[in-house]
Parts: structure tokens; sequence; C-alpha cells
């Protein structure tokens, strides 16, 4: 179903404009406070029968992240193959279905777990209690917005502002769970109340639905003679996946640096993901509040003063790799946000934008999360992953420029490696090879700055700084 551009004859007035955005963008802020605060919510009434085993926040991380990506895979499907009015009878089908699951609580059958095979056990138990509501709720932040493209309103072209008021319900979510919910609330009541805002969320749904039908209808709308929208290459799809794959994976590998390398603490884990759920609330926005290029402009200072203190592996304060690594994860979902907010579509392939999204997102958590620490024995991924964001900034795949690139990788990969391999070969305990590595990075930091108006020279010069965080780091650690 194809999402027209128009021009009204009777133009919305701006009240029932506002109305209008104000309407859609609560629906998604409690849709997302809800899809955010069932994870932790239902983990917690099933941890206690494994005896509070780590193994189930990862087992519920691969659960939700695989079923969000099965409701925007849903969301897509509704859009392309139904009308408004019947997608959303459909879906406010699907919602009301979802009520026999509610209130949340561990499905009859699955209240004691086998003694082998625990995962897919808890995969069971996770999608027999809570996945019909949460597979029916995380199809709205793609959905509602399809919906509101055909609403008449004038900014129905570019609806993708409405993703950030859906952010932020997620993030006060999260904050708010640890700090206020869990402590003042039983699981019961907790349950309970997550039963009833999903009450409301669904005659919300059948509201805002309601609404941008009558409205589209009122506007008397009529094709505008413009060119259509350019169908969606495969190339784009991929670079959306991989500019959703790097942060993703990325929030997993700071967490893990965080908790492993630099201190364990509880709730450590939240820090990192309301950063990295505040860089989609700021790039999303209409009008940012830091602007795109900011972010471009800086990336190469501190991820570039990240890849370097990695290398030498200096012994600074906790506090100082708390705050360079939250840092590192700010700027680098910044910079991948933006190109993915600059890199959107046209409205009509809005939800195939969010399943790619997601897609990338997934696959971001399972590479940190399950492949990564079987493969490295150290948290390698984050520097891989600090590289890999140079790759994100506009026009590195582009055509041309390739010669120049090469040079710039070539000249200094031979002055890096050269020097690495002087200080591996006598060690960094001697001062003098200590000092040349020292002049190393100042001199690959200053390519990191010079470069950073050629994207494919930068991108050579970050692969550098990757080899010197990967060769001279074990060193480093172990002679110092």
């Amino acid at each position: 179903m194809s999402v027209q551009s128009v021009s009204s004859a009777r133009p919305l007035s701006a009240a029932t404009g506002r109305s209008l955005v104000l309407a859609f963008s609560a629906t998604l802020f409690l849709s997302a406070f809800l899809l955010f605060s069932v994870q932790p919510l239902f983990t917690r009434m099933i941890l206690p029968k494994l005896g509070g085993s780590p193994a189930v926040w990862s087992v519920a991380m691969v659960f939700f992240q695989g079923v969000l990506l099965l409701g925007y895979g849903y969301a897509h499907f509704l859009t392309r193959r139904f009308g408004p009015v019947k997608g959303a009878g459909l879906h406010l089908a699907v919602m009301l279905i979802a009520v026999i699951a509610l209130p949340i609580a561990v499905a009859p059958g699955w209240a004691r777990p086998p003694e082998t095979g625990q995962a897919f056990w808890l995969l069971g138990a996770f999608g027999a209690s809570v996945g019909l509501p949460f597979f029916a709720v995380s199809a709205n932040g793609p959905l509602l917005q399809a919906w509101f493209a055909r609403s008449g309103h004038p900014h129905a072209s570019d609806p993708y502002f409405l993703y950030g008021a859906s952010n932020i319900g997620s993030l006060l979510a999260l904050l708010s769970y640890p700090v206020l919910v869990e402590p003042q609330l039983t699981l019961s009541a907790q349950s309970a109340g997550w039963a009833v805002g999903y009450g409301l969320l669904v005659a919300a749904i059948a509201g805002v639905a309601l609404m941008a039908q009558k409205n589209a209808k009122s506007a008397e709308t009529v094709v505008e003679a413009e060119s259509p929208a350019k169908p969606v290459t495969w190339r784009q799809r991929l670079g959306w996946t991989g500019l959703a794959f790097v942060p993703s994976a990325l929030l997993v590998a700071v967490t893990a640096h965080l908790s492993t390398d630099v201190a364990a603490a509880p709730f450590l884990w939240v820090l990192p993901l309301s950063l990295f759920l505040l860089t989609f609330v700021i790039t999303f926005q209409r009008r940012p509040i830091i602007d795109h290029s900011w972010m471009l402009g800086l990336q190469p200072l501190v991820a570039g003063g990240a890849l370097s203190v990695l290398a030498l592996g200096y012994a600074l304060s906790l506090e100082f790799f708390f705050v360079l690594d939250l840092a590192v994860l700010f700027v680098v979902a910044m910079v991948c946000h933006g190109e993915l907010v600059r890199r959107r579509p046209h409205a009509d392939d809005l939800t195939g934008f969010y399943l790619w999204m997601s897609f990338g997102g997934v696959l971001g958590g399972i590479f940190s999360g399950l492949i990564a620490p079987q493969v490295f024995s150290t948290v390698l991924e984050y520097p891989l992953l600090v590289a890999a964001s140079f790759l994100a900034r506009p026009a590195v795949f582009a055509s041309g420029g390739w010669r120049k690139a090469g040079l710039a990788a070539a000249v200094t990969a031979i002055v890096a490696l050269a020097a690495l391999s002087v200080v591996r070969a006598g060690g960094v305990e001697d001062k003098a090879n200590l000092v040349l590595l020292q002049v190393v990075q100042i001199v690959l930091i200053a390519a990191l700055l010079i470069s950073h108006r050629s994207p494919k020279r930068l991108a050579a010069v970050a692969v550098t700084f990757l080899a010197m965080a990967v060769f001279v780091a074990p060193v480093a650690k172990t002679e110092t």
C-alpha cells in the first residue's frame, strides 16, 4: 500500500494538527513504556526458578530482541498487504487476543525447569507467558508511524520524528524500574499495573486509528504532480543494517568492558542503555538539538583517543575509563543513528526501514553477547567496533578516492607497524620505546583529525589504530 504525497484542498486546522501529533506521540510513548517495563518485570518473575542464574538475563535479551524483530516484520506485512482500515482492524484484533496472557505471570506448565536444556526451557517459558502481548506491543512503533503517514497531517510525509517520542517512553521505563517501580511494588502489583496500561493502550490505538482515518478523509487529498519515491535498493537495506549493527553491538561490548575490566556494580547496564536510547531521541527529532556534523567532527577525537588508550593499556583511574566508555558509546551511536536519519527512506518504505534496523540490532546483540565471548579471550570486540564506526561516516563506500585512501593507509601502516615492531621486541618497560609509541599515537590522532573530511582516509587510519589496540595492548598489559 503506497503512501502518497498529497496537497489538501481543506488543510487541517492548527489545533487539529497539534491534537493528532499529541495523540500519536502519547500512544507511542505508552507503548514503548510498556514494552521496556515488561522485560525486567517478567525476567524477575522467572529468575528465582533458576536460582538467580545470570544466564537468565542473556536468554531474556535474545528472546526480546528476536520477538521485537518479528513484531517489526508483522508491522511491515500489515502495511504492505492491507489498507489502513483493514490493517488497523487486524492489529486491534491481535491486541485483543493477547489479553488472554494477562496479567503477566509464569504460564501453567512452566513452573519447574528441567535439569538440562534450561536455555531452551527459558525460551519456551518466555514465549508461553509473555510472547503474545510483547509481540503485539512491539509492532506499534513502526505501525503507528505508518498510520500517521496516511493521516493528512502537514508532516505526514516525514513521520520519523515520532520515533523520538517512542524512545522517551523506553528511556523513562528503563530509568524508573530500578529506582521507583521495583523497590515500591510487588511483582503481582507490577503485573496488574501493566495489564491496566495495556488496556489503555488498546483504547488509545483504536482512537488514533479513527483520528487518522477521519482526518485523512476530511483533508480531501489529491495527488501532487511529483516524481514517485525511488525504490529501495539492497545496498540501502544493508547500509541500514550495518548502521544499526555497530551501535547495538558496541552497547553490549561497552557494558561488558565496564563490568569486566572497569568495575562490577548492580544496574551498571542502565547508564549505557540510557545513553543509547537518548541518541535515538536526539537524532530522530525534526530539529535535533545536537547537529550531526558536530558528532562527525567529534568522532575522530573521542574514538581515536579510546583506541589509543586501549593500545597502550594505560593504568588510568576507573572513573576515567568509565567516562571514556560512555563517551565513545554516545558519540558512535550519535554518528550511526544520525546517519540512519539522514538515509531514511520515503514514508512508503518506513516499516521496511525499521525492520532492517531491528535486524541489524539483533545481529549486533548476537555478535557481542553470544559470539564474541566464545571467540575472544578479552573484550576485543570493543576496539573492533570502535574502528568499524568510522565506516558509518558519509561517503565511505562512494566510488572514487580509493587511491588516496590506499596511499594514506599504506603510509600510516608502515610508520605505525615499524614502531610497534620495535616496541614488541623491546617491551614497553624501555622508556625510549614507550616514548616512540606515544609519538606514533600522537601522529595517528593528528592524522585522524586531519582526515576527518575524507571518509576513506579516516577509515584507513582507524584500521591502523585498531592494529595497535590488537597487537600492542597484550604486551602493554603484561609488561607494565
